[in-house]
């Protein structure tokens, strides 16, 4: 296989929902009553943002600081002294250390391997005794940004599949090592939004492409065509898009019908894109780009167009954020010149804007207790640029057998922003454990947390 180095060696705001004013009827309330919340929880107090619901709405009880834990033997760094909110009667550890942690996946002999963004490792951690450290090992190095990583069976083999910057690579894995490490699919657009999200299903290898802009719409007639998504066979034939207007979709997981979804990070500094009295239409307004447009949580099937940046998800009206309609981009398509945006479905569940959901989860197939065990784990790594900053956080999303939909997010992990704004950690991906904990990536304090329910 060509090798790189010797390849072998690597919530959601629900908003209150009212609107600000007449003046800016399509922004939502916590721009003015959600302030407090969205520059970051005190560690003290119990810590349930007024922007969010509590997952106690969903049966599992109110936030309240729970302190870390540390497993013998590890740095705990800038978790040090810290507490994490979480539902009462849960416990959390500081459980690994692994510098810039990212995304994460269970292999099938019940270790986690965790990839690392631009140090180019994807490691392996091998449980140890109850209150000690795992064992951390360096599963592949050498690697150009690992980030998706997706375990899956063909021919009695387990597979790994690696998301790069350019490129999905495939290896045969068994007992903690990888072999006959392959290249399933190259030249792939990076830069911009590079990383590759990977799920795979049926033998078929789902991958994200972000675009390589904020807001252009030169990346959907780029060749490649950037801001997709699109799949291919394992053996590398069969490459072949299915979603368009998908700006970032780096959170990808399988809902228990067995359909796609992603996790969208929409656009920073959207103009105004309403024809109403404040006559802002087209301008840049603070109050409306701190919570517009809302990050997605949505289906993606053949022939899916998530409309950026042509179509901007439409908030007015709405106090869940489900089910949201679109409206025209006043520069990029003003009356629809573009793209219908009325005719391309809508987003189905809309996310506080700007909290760069990276990770995403579905548990139906998990060992988490109730209510837990049937919805999605939506992880965030909190804003860049909003003013005040939106906070990291993991929420929870609620699955609807009968409309085979996700319900409205509520916070299940907040704490890693302090009240000024600053953090100590941000988190990236929560995955659900074999032994009924979820287990949660912070590349900014480069650690690995067990957090268990009580």
């Amino acid at each position: 296989m060509p090798t790189r180095s010797q390849t072998t060696r690597s919530l959601r705001t629900i908003s209150t929902a009212a609107t600000l004013s007449i003046a800016l009827i399509g922004l939502s309330a916590c721009a003015s009553e959600g302030d407090g919340g969205a520059t970051g929880l005190p560690p003290a107090p119990p810590a349930t943002s007024p922007e969010f619901p509590s997952i106690g709405q969903q049966g599992a009880g109110p936030l309240t600081p729970v302190p870390l834990a540390v497993a013998d033997g590890v740095d705990a760094g800038a978790a040090k002294g810290r507490s994490l909110n979480l539902p009462a009667g849960w416990t959390a550890q500081v459980w690994a250390s692994v510098p810039k942690a990212r995304l994460a996946a269970w292999a099938p002999d019940r270790r986690l391997v965790v990839s690392t963004g631009d140090r180019g490792v994807v490691s392996i951690l091998t449980p140890g005794a109850a209150g000690q450290a795992p064992t951390v090992a360096t599963l592949l190095d050498g690697l150009a940004n690992p980030q998706g990583l997706a375990f899956t069976r063909q021919d009695g083999r387990t597979i790994l599949v690696v998301g790069e910057e350019t490129r999905l690579v495939a290896f045969d894995y068994a007992d903690g090592a990888v072999s006959k490490g392959r290249v399933i699919l190259d030249g792939l657009p990076g830069g911009g939004h590079g990383g590759k999200a990977v799920a795979v299903r049926d033998g078929i290898v789902h991958y994200s492409v972000g675009s390589g802009t904020n807001r252009d719409p030169v990346d959907r007639t780029s060749t490649p065509e950037r801001a997709i998504i699109a799949e291919v066979d394992l053996d590398g034939t069969a490459n072949r898009t299915i979603a368009t207007g998908v700006r970032n979709g780096f959170g990808l997981s399988f809902a228990p019908d067995g359909t796609l979804f992603a996790a969208v990070n929409q656009s920073d500094n959207q103009p105004y894109p309403f024809h109403d009295r404040t006559g802002r239409y087209g301008q840049t307004v603070r109050e409306y780009i701190n919570e517009n447009p809302v990050d997605q949580v949505s289906r993606i099937t053949p022939g899916t167009d998530l409309g950026w940046p042509y179509c901007v998800p439409d908030t007015r009206g709405s106090r869940d954020l489900l089910n949201l309609p679109y409206a025209d981009d006043p520069i990029n398509n003003p009356n629809g010149r573009a793209l219908n945006c009325g005719g391309i479905g809508r987003t189905m569940v809309g996310l506080p804007a700007h909290s760069a959901p990276l990770g995403l989860a579905f548990t139906h197939d998990s060992k988490l207790p109730e209510p837990l065990r049937n919805g999605a784990l939506i992880t965030a790594h909190g804003s860049w640029n909003r003013q005040p900053p939106r906070p990291p956080y993991v929420a929870y999303s609620a699955w609807n057998d009968a409309t085979k939909t996700l319900g409205a997010p509520a916070e299940l992990v907040t704490g890693f922003q302090n009240a000024d704004g600053s953090r100590w950690g941000r988190s990236v991906t929560a995955v659900p454990g074999p032994d009924g904990s979820i287990y949660l990536t912070d590349d900014k304090a480069g650690l690995v947390y067990r957090l268990t329910p009580g």
